[in-house]
């Protein structure tokens, strides 16, 4: 794809950007004494009014409200993806497998809890346009295996096949472990596709994700699944841009957090680690900010590549997250100074 066509692209997600929500918005939706008068402001005050206009808002739940905020994400991606073709096109569809990979595992574990299906459908949100998921048909599994049978067609199949059970947490883990690892192993076969001299910059945010994924894999897998140290190494991801084969069988053999720690105080990344009583409350906090960032930059400067457009969903992404984080913080009467510690984005 040429300069000229990544141009035109880059400019609709700028003007795209220009009209979400901004730091004002934020400040009211966190002023906001309860989940209605979030709704409200969203639906009066924002792009997102449009996909929670039928929602009752004297019968709202939460886990809904918070699902169709999402409406927005794959509307949004597939309106880009008119802009793209090739392998421009077959790497930007990732963002729309993310959102069904979220809807299997929203419906699996319902399964795991023998929830009715059916009762999740407001919860699932992807593509109809895109997807070749069966989620109709899937609303009406009875069990794991008619489930696994639905998807028979699908690159999931081969990933779920293998569990004759998903009734005991541990199983449980390792199926979305897998998930994920079909999932970054589809991004990383479709980046390395893109133009790598177009796209630099755009391909070394996705392998610094990488790292920063591998880093809170092996810290959590160590410290609260109790995993071997085969299972940390088989379920890292490849591909990251500091964090080599050799580096990451380092920090899994590394003894405690402290060795951890040391073995990654030369990186980026050190920031993770640096505030011992809170590393596990706010570590995916740490990791998003990092990211949050390095895709501002990248939507700043990414004009002439694939790199905006991504970062524009990038920046959605972490846009929907604050909102959750807030519609949660309203669940728990958190005030504004400690809500503003849950958000990625930083508000004065």
């Amino acid at each position: 794809m040429s300069k000229s066509k990544y141009a035109c692209i880059s400019a609709k997600a700028l003007a795209m950007r220009a009209r979400k929500i901004d730091d004002d918005d934020f400040r009211e939706l966190i002023k906001a004494k309860d989940l209605k008068e979030v709704f409200q402001y969203l639906r009066d005050n924002t792009h997102y009014g449009e996909f929670l206009k039928n929602m009752n808002i004297d019968d709202l739940h939460r886990t809904e409200f918070e699902a169709h905020l999402n409406d927005l994400k794959v509307l949004e991606t597939e309106k880009l993806m008119h802009y793209l073709s090739g392998d421009d096109k077959t790497y930007f569809k990732v963002f729309l497998v993310r959102l069904e990979v979220e809807a299997l595992r929203i419906l699996i574990r319902g399964i795991a809890r023998n929830d009715d299906l059916e009762s999740l459908r407001e919860l699932i949100i992807y593509s109809h346009q895109y997807s070749t998921v069966p989620f109709e048909k899937l609303f009406r599994a009875r069990d794991w295996d008619e489930f696994k049978k639905l998807l028979i067609n699908t690159d999931y199949y081969r990933i779920l096949e293998i569990y004759k059970d998903i009734r005991i947490d541990q199983d449980l883990v390792m199926v979305e472990k897998n998930l994920d690892r079909y999932y970054y192993d589809l991004v990383k076969n479709r980046l390395l596709k893109l133009d790598k001299k177009a796209n630099r910059d755009l391909i070394n945010a996705q392998r610094r994700n990488f790292d920063l994924l591998n880093l809170i894999w092996i810290y959590r897998g160590k410290k609260f699944y109790k995993l071997s140290r085969e299972e940390l190494i088989a379920y890292s991801l490849r591909g990251g841009l500091v964090l080599n084969e050799k580096r990451l069988v380092s920090l899994v053999e590394a003894k405690n957090f402290i060795e951890m720690k040391e073995r990654i105080a030369d990186t980026d990344y050190a920031f993770l680690f640096n505030h011992t009583k809170t590393i596990d409350l706010y570590m995916e906090r740490r990791q998003e900010r990092y990211l949050y960032f390095m895709y501002l930059k990248l939507f700043s400067e990414g004009n002439g590549s694939l790199g905006r457009v991504v970062a524009y969903i990038r920046l959605l992404d972490f846009e929907i997250e604050d909102i959750t984080s807030i519609i949660e913080s309203k669940r728990y009467q958190m005030g504004a100074d400690e809500t503003k510690k849950y958000l990625i984005r930083p508000i004065d």
